[in-house]
């Protein structure tokens, strides 16, 4: 469906490039190609490119090609890894509301999928003592939204552009699997409910999450997995950097 959906709107938008519009006079399109600096912390090399077809619009298309990232952090006094890479894809009409072509305030309607896989190292407390678990995170998500930005022009040809208001509705699907490493036998009853317990504090600072979670907890292979599908609220914002030729 994501796929149907961004097909529409590239015949979209190549119509509009091919039509005439005689209440404008002509002018040079141009094309930008950009990079989103923070972009690298969420495991993605974020690329953008817009394509200015008439005088105050433009159409956008970032896509974020997925990288191994690892971040360590001290918790509870030790150092603990999470490795996160992310794949996405965004496609958007942009319209200007001042006089310039890619230049001032901005409008901008989107399509976005995003596709998000995690996994770090921690300890939950089981019956009367703290054992290790791997717990691995995977997300993916396709959403509409709406940001509002705006672009600036250095010597007519750098870009900084920056969006700094943009709330989205998500149909998302969400997993997360809780590994005891290490050998050990089958959880009890009581470990179970101790696990199951562990893993809702784990999510508990995600409000939409945790109250809608499905729960599942195998004692045998001493694991528990939640899985969540449904809306999820979102908000884009950041800065991006390029160049226009």
């Amino acid at each position: 469906m994501p796929k149907i959906i961004l097909l529409t709107c590239f015949l979209f938008i190549f119509a509009e490039i091919n039509a005439q519009d005689e209440d404008e006079p002509a002018f040079d399109k141009s094309f930008a190609v950009k990079w989103s600096p923070a972009s690298l912390a969420f495991g993605k090399i974020g690329l953008g490119s817009e394509i200015n077809f008439k005088k105050k619009s433009s159409f956008t298309l970032n896509v974020g090609i997925p990288f191994e990232k690892t971040m360590t952090a001290e918790i509870d006094g030790k150092d603990r890894s999470l490795t996160m890479k992310t794949l996405s894809l965004m496609a958007g009409y942009r319209l200007y509301l001042g006089k310039k072509p890619m230049k001032g305030f901005y409008f901008e309607p989107y399509l976005k999928y995003l596709d998000n896989e995690a996994a770090t190292s921690t300890d939950f407390t089981i019956g009367l003592t703290d054992r290790p678990f791997l717990v691995t995170s995977d997300y993916s998500g396709f959403g509409i939204g709406a940001q509002l930005g705006v672009q600036f022009m250095i010597a007519k040809r750098v870009i900084i552009d920056w969006y700094f208001l943009g709330p989205e509705a998500n149909s998302s699907q969400h997993n997360l699997a809780a590994q005891e490493t290490g050998t050990g036998l089958p959880w009890s009853p009581a470990e179970a409910q101790d696990a199951e317990n562990e893993i809702n504090d784990f999510v508990n600072d995600i409000p939409l999450l945790r109250d809608n979670l499905d729960v599942t907890v195998n004692a045998a292979g001493r694991n528990v997995k939640t899985n969540y599908k449904g809306f999820l609220p979102g908000i884009r914002f950041g800065l991006s950097i390029g160049v226009r030729f």
